[in-house]
């Protein structure tokens, strides 16, 4: 958080819930106690987008060296391939379902 983020005492959120959550909606709102960082309300969106940070954080974290290099290394297809390859994995799977015999 920034130095200029909002701060409220606990006592002050007490009275004054409805302005802060408004606040919040806006930007984190640190909530102190006995002079010192107690918790911090934020938008529900701001949650979700720090919930999914930390889940993709904790899946790049558990790769190997040799992984993190395959990944850096990686190179996305170009639009044509990535629809040629689509198209070849669709009729893939539309192979594979005709042999399937039918329940």
């Amino acid at each position: 958080m920034d130095m200029q983020e909002m701060r409220v005492t606990s006592v002050e959120l007490h009275q004054k819930l409805g302005q802060t959550i408004d606040k919040a909606r806006l930007e984190p709102v640190m909530v102190t106690k006995h002079d010192r960082d107690h918790v911090v309300i934020l938008s529900a969106e701001e949650y979700a987008f720090l919930r999914q940070a930390a889940r993709r954080s904790r899946l790049t974290g558990s790769l190997t060296m040799e992984e993190r290099s395959l990944a850096a290394a990686a190179v996305v297809p170009s639009e044509p391939d990535q629809k040629r390859l689509l198209d070849e994995m669709a009729a893939s799977v539309e192979a594979i379902s005709a042999k399937r015999p039918e329940p």
